[in-house]
């Protein structure tokens, strides 16, 4: 379950301080799919770091499986996101120099995946 209660989430300016997500609440029950939806500007992007763990709320706090997103360090949150937590983009996010296969490789490897270039290739084969 991914739970988000009371997340904030401000940045600092000088004295100016902006407020992109105010008391944001909610429970996804596990197995769920769910958009995010908005005008630009409502903090649709700012939503989805903090729900990554790519930054941290303000105050606030996200959940995943009982783990307290904002209390774990860089390292532990990197590890999370490469085995809990995938985006579906609008646009393909691939590395133009890199062929298809490799794109897929890529990832894999870093992820310290056994038999990387098999495992992209069926990937590949399945769509």
């Amino acid at each position: 379950m991914l739970i988000a209660k009371e997340v904030t989430k401000e940045y600092k300016s000088g004295e100016q301080t902006l407020a992109v997500l105010k008391n944001v609440s909610f429970d996804v029950p596990q197995g769920s799919f769910i958009a995010i939806v908005g005008p630009s500007g409502s903090g649709k992007t700012t939503l989805l770091g903090l729900l990554a763990g790519l930054d941290r709320p303000t105050r606030g706090t996200v959940m995943l499986e009982d783990v307290d997103l904002g209390a774990l360090d860089e390292n532990a949150r990197a590890r999370l996101r490469g085995e809990k937590i995938g985006f579906v983009f609008q646009t393909f996010q691939l590395i133009p120099t890199l062929t298809a296969l490799e794109n897929v490789q890529v990832p894999l490897e870093l992820r310290g995946t056994a038999g990387a270039e098999d495992r992209a290739k069926d990937l590949l084969e399945r769509v």
